[in-house]
């Protein structure tokens, strides 16, 4: 079977360009190696999509799944390890080894957390190093708990887990926090958080647990250890792009580049969502970056088919 488009990535940029090209009548596959959703699934509150109101990541990514799932779009498990452009037509092949044809294709494959890289994080990964406070933090009930890192995602992830009555210490390497001014607001009035700023991770002390982590303070360079129950690291994201690192349409930081049209170098292969270079990584432009990119691989198809 050859499809007219596959779609590498069930987010949000994902799932709108799968109802996008659907509703033009194309033959789609959504292909996704984790829950459909993607970083959505592991945010606590939205309250920036337009016309939802405040939702839960779950809710939200249900809900766009479901959406997909009424207009009959197929939809499979893939952890896809390449794309090939062999002209008119691209492979997408995944670790299983399965091969899928199709015509385009549109990666939507998000980003990972980054990790600080400092000794004994590896070790004591999911033994009280975190990167997912919906997932780990009722574990640290009643507990003190390290969150690293100062923009939204950090902020908003630290309230969320004052809710779970847990105390949080925010540690920046910056002296200021990059959060918008309403995050940090409300991260203040929990009367929870309290802040290290222009501080910077040495490393993490424990066996079977975290115990400890040792500090350096950037100006003075004292350095100290003190003890946390857990860390929760919110420090930036790396593109999940390896799967067409080799066509060409990356840039030095691994983010495909793509125009306004979401096209890339490469006639018929598309970049959606936070994978993309982009100034914003909201689920909001996300969603439009999928609708563009369907609508660019309608009008395509209908090019190549002339």
């Amino acid at each position: 079977m050859i499809y007219d488009v596959v779609i590498i990535g069930a987010g949000p940029g994902g799932m709108t360009a799968a109802i996008y090209a659907q509703r033009s009548n194309l033959k789609v596959l959504m292909l996704e190696k984790g829950a459909p959703g993607g970083m959505m699934m592991s945010t606590w509150e939205i309250e920036n999509y337009t016309g939802v109101g405040k939702v839960t990541g779950f809710e939200l990514s249900e809900k766009m799944f479901n959406h997909t799932q009424e207009l009959g779009i197929e939809y499979q498990y893939g952890d896809v390890e390449v794309v090939r452009d062999l002209g008119e037509l691209k492979e997408v092949v995944t670790a299983e080894g399965t091969v899928y044809q199709t015509r385009t294709v549109i990666v939507s494959t998000g980003t990972t957390p980054r990790s600080l890289g400092v000794p004994g994080e590896e070790r004591l990964k999911s033994r009280g190093i975190s990167w997912c406070a919906v997932c780990d933090g009722p574990f640290f009930k009643d507990k003190h708990v390290l969150v690293a890192g100062g923009g939204n995602s950090a902020i908003e992830e630290a309230i969320y887990l004052t809710t779970m009555n847990v105390t949080v210490t925010v540690l920046n390497i910056l002296d200021t926090l990059q959060a918008d001014a309403k995050a940090i607001e409300q991260a203040k009035a929990t009367n929870k958080i309290d802040f290290l700023l222009g501080y910077e991770i040495l490393e993490f002390h424990g066996e079977t647990k975290l115990e400890a982590v040792t500090i350096r303070n950037n100006h003075t360079e004292a350095v100290e250890t003190r003890t946390f129950d857990g860390v929760f690291e919110f420090i930036g994201a790396t593109p999940e792009s390896t799967a067409v690192k080799d066509l060409g349409i990356t840039n030095d930081w691994g983010y495909i580049e793509t125009n306004a049209k979401m096209e890339t170098k490469v006639p018929g292969i598309y970049g959606v969502g936070d994978v993309t270079q982009k100034a914003l990584r909201q689920i909001i432009t996300a969603a439009n970056d999928g609708a563009i990119a369907a609508q660019a691989a309608a009008k395509y198809l209908e090019s190549v088919k002339r």
